[in-house]
């Protein structure tokens, strides 16, 4: 695992996705068109959809 450096705020874990080769054949698309590694893509996807929970059970 990696171990923080002193620039890193928290520790990063590893998890693991199984998903459906055509769901993950949009998120390498989606990478390349942003440029940005599919991790990352996935990481901003999480952080945005988590954004959307809360706001949700705010709201609901």
């Amino acid at each position: 695992m990696a171990t923080p450096t002193p620039t890193s705020p928290e520790r990063i874990v590893r998890f693991t996705v199984d998903m459906p080769e055509s769901l993950h054949q949009r998120l390498t698309q989606a990478a390349a068109k942003v440029k940005r590694k599919k991790a990352a893509v996935v990481r901003m996807a999480l952080e945005q959809a988590l954004k959307d929970l809360d706001d949700d059970a705010v709201v609901g």
